[in-house]
């Protein structure tokens, strides 16, 4: 049977297996300096990680009247490798496109249940352990996550906020701060919220401050994929706007390569916890599935824009690295896969069996 164009959720998964299996995946990121240097048992997890982000997302919307308001974070896999460059302890305000990073984070801390927990969220149920019931919050207070909702660039000011505080509590010489003196804020938002006043004024303060030599340990990633709902981002402007700003480090890395966005994230933690000056890390990323779960793209993008977009899927990228580096095999990766999937189908099947579960 046809599968309906519209439908990208389905293509996309099913597109995933057929490509692996047929050797179909993307070239490499050119300009990739270290891929020798990569510890394959940290690409293997955050190759998991995007797995277990895809799945939530598919999960999600197949789940009609079960979740609500699906955002899904499907071609922003690549922010895993922040979360695994950066300490439990680097207080994280994120995108609502940063299922990947809270999994990781998640993981790391050792003793959760991340994809449980997200699943409470997105069903927006009153256990969910860090909203009570609110629509899809990611945070965590074990792994130092603030929860945030989707509104745009609300985020920006406290996450300044809060890089300020850890200098203030050293120079206050506050014995109990909740950071120790050598954290880093990270805090993550989409291209088109970069255009926000509240975003600008963040961006500002942040700067203002590190100008005079206050200490503003910050990571600002910004997750460029390229569109904003429905309107796209002049090609370039991301970082024409940042990557000449006074007292703000700019750092080029690309999201689809798992190896290329590990690096940037390391040398853009390097920076702000060495020198305590904020840095504006430029993530390059695709957004597959739309907006939103009730965006259909083909309504205003054509299909072979769409289409692009889906062939640089970043699991496809990561696919590829871990045959190349770690010796995995096309069956594998189709095995990791679809384990993952039999977890969910899994799971949904006992939850109907048993709805008080």
């Amino acid at each position: 049977m046809a599968v309906d164009m519209f439908d990208r959720a389905e293509i996309i998964d099913k597109g995933f297996v057929e490509k692996v299996l047929k050797g179909r995946l993307p070239e490499a990121i050119s300009g990739r300096k270290s891929i020798q240097n990569a510890a394959q048992h940290l690409l293997v997890d955050m190759f998991d990680t995007q797995i277990m982000s895809r799945h939530l997302d598919l999960w999600a919307r197949r789940s009609k009247g079960q979740t609500f308001y699906s955002i899904g974070s499907s071609g922003h896999e690549g922010t895993a490798a922040l979360a695994a460059a950066s300490r439990q302890s680097d207080m994280a305000f994120l995108h609502y496109r940063d299922a990947a990073f809270l999994i990781q984070r998640k993981k790391q801390a050792g003793g959760l249940t991340p994809l449980y927990d997200m699943a409470l969220s997105f069903a927006a149920s009153a256990d969910d352990p860090i909203s009570g019931g609110r629509h899809k919050v990611l945070g965590c207070t074990h792994s130092y996550v603030p929860p945030q909702t989707s509104t745009i660039a609300s985020h920006l000011p406290k996450a300044v906020g809060a890089a300020h505080s850890i200098g203030m509590a050293r120079r206050l010489q506050y014995a109990d701060a909740a950071l120790p003196q050598d954290a880093v804020i990270l805090c993550s938002f989409g291209d088109a919220s970069a255009n926000h006043s509240t975003a600008q004024g963040a961006f500002n303060a942040a700067c203002w401050a590190a100008y005079q030599n206050l200490p503003m340990p910050i990571v600002f990633l910004c997750q460029d994929n390229g569109i904003g709902i429905s309107v796209r981002t002049p090609g370039g402007w991301i970082e024409a706007n940042f990557s000449r700003r006074p007292a703000l480090h700019y750092i080029g890395c690309d999201g689809l390569d798992m190896i290329h966005a590990f690096e940037g994230a390391q040398a853009a933690l390097d920076y702000a916890r060495l020198r305590r000056k904020p840095v504006f890390l430029h993530m390059r990323t695709v957004r597959l599935m739309g907006h939103a779960g009730a965006d259909v793209e083909a309504s205003y993008a054509e299909l072979a824009s769409i289409e692009a977009a889906e062939a640089q899927d970043p699991l496809l990228h990561s696919a590829r690295i871990v045959m190349e580096q770690c010796g995995f095999s096309v069956q594998d990766i189709v095995s990791r896969y679809e384990t993952m999937r039999a977890r969910w189908t899994g799971s949904r099947k006992r939850r109907l069996a048993n709805p008080a579960c």
